[in-house]
């Protein structure tokens, strides 16, 4: 295939392919183009292919087909008289090797992390619609892998169908970062009591060092290392329950953690002397099993992990709102 470029976007080089295709002949004059078989062919999803193709109509490569379709122009229009359905191959179409036309697995789990961080970003900024559409164009997916995601996400609660239908995220208020927390001070403690007795000793070990580690290291603690040392008092220290419902309640009222990783990548930096020390307590009483305690300093620390994260989106609220990727929109731009 000519001017190949795996960097380009998919669509780009599916009708450069087919450009190639039409000036060698292999696709002759009035040869009829539809979005599946085209898509068959170079194994991907239709979003690239109906893309590729309005671009070729515009340049005048290819014409519109009784409205279900396009076929390959000739001179004068001369296509029209000359139709011909032909079953489309690789090699026709100029796809000997389209492998490199598939999302590699590997890049499945990279669009879903994106995809994800992108929507939390947004979350403390407003309330914004996501274009299902535009994001498949985006991500060069199928519309189908898009709505996977969206209902992956509205299971944690991080996002929802308005009244229109439409899926919107956020906004993410004061009011609501309070009643979440509420919520936490309440079940965590209550999944502690339970989940910590079942806890093999060897792994709270791990998780007082870590945090002792981290308590010597000073003001370093940052970044995924901060969200590791969360992750052992939020969910380590209490998925051993037996209570999955009370787990899946625990996961999608931990939404105001969103707020923290925000507002570290808008300063570059996130506080975490305070917390790591409330850490530290938590676990001193878990590893002398005394579980009763442990939990209360768990609620204590959720009430003044409430009021840290309250204030951290008073602060955010001053800053620019961010650049998103061009599928989320604010809302207020679809008011009737």
């Amino acid at each position: 295939m000519k001017n190949d470029s795996r960097t380009a976007p998919r669509y780009e080089r599916i009708e450069a392919a087919l450009l190639d295709a039409i000036a060698d002949g292999r696709l002759a004059e009035g040869t009829v183009l539809n979005e599946g078989p085209v898509a068959n062919v170079f194994k991907t999803s239709r979003t690239p292919v109906r893309k590729a193709l309005a671009e070729l109509n515009a340049k005048g490569a290819l014409a519109r087909f009784d409205g279900r379709g396009f076929i390959v122009a000739g001179q004068n229009n001369g296509a029209m008289q000359h139709v011909r359905r032909l079953k489309l191959s690789a090699e026709m179409l100029g796809a000997a090797s389209e492998a490199e036309y598939e999302t590699p697995r590997a890049s499945a789990a990279i669009i879903a992390e994106d995809f994800e961080r992108e929507i939390v970003n947004a979350m403390p900024f407003g309330l914004y619609r996501i274009n299902e559409m535009a994001a498949a164009e985006h991500y060069q997916v199928s519309r189908t892998i898009i709505r996977e995601l969206l209902q992956r996400l509205q299971d944690r609660g991080l996002v929802r169908k308005d009244r229109r239908s439409h899926w919107v995220v956020g906004p993410l208020t004061a009011r609501d970062v309070a009643h979440y927390f509420s919520i936490r001070q309440k079940l965590e403690p209550l999944a502690l009591r339970e989940s910590a007795p079942e806890m093999a000793l060897d792994d709270i070990c791990e998780m007082v060092t870590r945090t002792r580690e981290a308590l010597e290291s000073g003001d370093d603690v940052m970044g995924e290392r901060v969200d590791a040392l969360e992750r052992d008092i939020h969910w380590r220290l209490l998925r051993q329950t037996s209570n999955q419902h009370l787990l899946r309640m625990i996961e999608q009222s931990q939404i105001a953690l969103v707020v923290n990783k925000v507002f570290s990548s808008s300063i570059g930096a996130r506080p975490f002397r305070q917390p790591l020390e409330e850490h530290a307590i938590i676990l001193e009483f878990v590893i002398r099993g005394s579980h009763d305690a442990a939990a209360n300093a768990l609620e204590e620390h959720l009430r003044l992990s409430a009021d840290r994260t309250g204030k951290r989106l008073m602060a955010l609220s001053v800053f620019p709102t961010p650049d998103f990727h061009g599928y989320l929109k604010p809302e207020s731009r679809f008011t009737d």
